[in-house]
């Protein structure tokens, strides 16, 4: 991490020295942490980071808004390990991550030894009660307390800049996640039934599990309705949200904003103060942000705790530049792939995320990811459910809807056709078989080699797919 300059306590990176003419990564403009072994109780961790600046090519002298913290033996405690991604926004962006991702370590672990003092519950091992109240939390305060120290030491600037935060705080077996804004964590789980199976049989190992998506952080984005009906509640200046079609009278107002997915993202809903056109925030909680607080914008974090079992294999936690294009699912396939090689799984991530951004915009946001495997040790408990793996036919139909949408997502009216012509063969197929059978309904569609086809960029390209006449699948 770059060293505190300017008299200023935080650390600040140096503008670089090239202008970007087209979307590219400039390997020189990242922060990375390269396969680290952490002991814990009851697992073996290794873990990668890869922090990589951004590519705006209509931008003078980006430079990177994201920042993470990684401290093994987080407080002097072999126990424990505390990990996070900060994504700065806003002309103050990055020394907003940089305060924020600088002073929560000191935050949490100054307000877990003053506890008692403070009033303050706190998350522990197994042994320990889990706190239910976030508020009374020295985890949760120690949010609110960085919203403040990035608030007092920025004034001004931090009116419309602001960072989010997602950080995972494991002690023993314990994982404890807090999070604001839309960065996010996940976790691949394995069916360990299969596995014992396979050992039984004579073969099978980690690296041969199927791997699940558990989501364990959720996006607080105007997507969500609780949100906006917290937001209603608490802002102290009247608040509305609209997307920015709506704000220029392209579309009709209303609150119906549908699901929050991959296409949606080109004009999501943001917080506006009613009647006006700024802040426009696409988020609901962050540290910084003033103007978003009257509107009931939060620093308060939304909190849980799940216990790593023997089925959990990895731990991801990344800034939006990953998500932005990228599903859950297709972010842990590569962390499996690499399984073992943490910052080659990093590595991937990141440059994968990075050509999503160049096929589909002009530029690229920047990019943090963080992959920490976990090998279960002895005492590690067993899960106390079976994992929930996708059939195929879901995944499969995940892949030629995501395809066909990526294919369309400069195209609104085309991409508008490509989902009704995506619903109808569904609801067609559906009414037949009563399933998703896919390699019927596309038998001309390579599943295996999605990745090739993701990179399609016409819309005519993409619906080569749907060519086949629905009515002759099952003959």
């Amino acid at each position: 991490m770059p060293p505190p300059k300017d008299g200023k306590w935080w650390p600040q990176r140096s503008a670089p020295t090239r202008k970007c003419t087209a979307v590219e990564m400039d390997t020189a403009r990242r922060e990375e942490v390269h396969n680290r072994d952490v002991k814990l109780p009851f697992h073996d961790v290794q873990l990668g980071v890869v922090c990589q600046e951004g590519c705006y090519p209509d931008k003078k002298g980006h430079v990177n808004q994201d920042c993470f913290v990684f401290e093994p033996s987080f407080g002097g405690d072999d126990t424990q390990l505390l990990l996070g991604v900060f994504d700065g926004h806003g002309g103050g962006g990055e020394a907003c991550a940089q305060i924020a991702s600088t002073i929560f370590p000191k935050k949490l672990e100054a307000l877990r030894k003053d506890r008692v003092r403070n009033k303050l519950e706190v998350h522990g091992d197994r042994s320990a009660a889990v706190p239910t109240d976030p508020a009374v939390t020295a985890f949760g305060k120690a949010f609110v307390d960085s919203n403040e120290t990035v608030v007092r030491e920025l004034g001004d600037v931090s009116r419309s800049s602001g960072t989010t935060a997602v950080v995972a705080h494991i002690i023993g077996d314990m994982l404890h996640l807090g999070n604001v804004g839309d960065s996010r964590a996940i976790l691949g789980v394995a069916d360990t039934r299969e596995e014992e199976e396979g050992k039984k049989a004579g073969g099978s190992s980690a690296s041969d599990d199927v791997w699940a998506v558990v989501e364990v952080t959720h996006d607080q984005t105007c997507f969500r309705a609780d949100e906006r009906e917290r937001m209603r509640r608490d802002a102290a200046d009247p608040v509305m949200f609209a997307t920015l079609g709506m704000i220029l009278g392209e579309v009709a107002m209303s609150d119906d904003f549908g699901e929050e997915t991959i296409e949606a993202a080109d004009d999501p809903p943001r917080v506006f103060r009613s009647g006006e056109s700024f802040p426009g925030c696409a988020f609901t909680r962050s540290l910084g942000d003033t103007i978003g607080k009257k509107l009931g914008v939060s620093p308060d974090p939304e909190m849980l705790t799940y216990q790593l079992d023997t089925s959990v294999r990895c731990l991801i936690i990344a800034s939006d530049g990953v998500f932005e294009f990228m599903e859950n699912e297709e972010v842990l396939a590569i962390a499996e792939k690499h399984w073992g090689d943490p910052s080659a799984a990093c590595d991937e991530i990141v440059a994968v995320a990075y050509q999503h951004w160049a096929t589909e915009d002009t530029r690229s946001d920047d990019v943090t990811c963080i992959v920490a495997y976990f090998t279960p040790l002895a005492g590690a408990v067993p899960p106390t459910a079976p994992v929930a793996v996708p059939t195929m036919a879901t995944m499969n139909w995940k892949k030629v809807r995501t395809t066909i949408r990526a294919s369309a997502i400069k195209n609104r009216p085309a991409l508008r056709f490509a989902n009704a012509v995506l619903a109808k063969a569904a609801i067609e197929l559906r009414r037949r078989r009563g399933s998703l059978a896919m390699e019927e309904l596309f038998p001309d569609f390579d599943f295996k080699k999605v990745s090739e086809l993701r990179r399609l960029v016409s819309l005519k390209s993409g619906m080569k797919l749907l060519s086949v006449d629905p009515s002759a699948a099952g003959k």
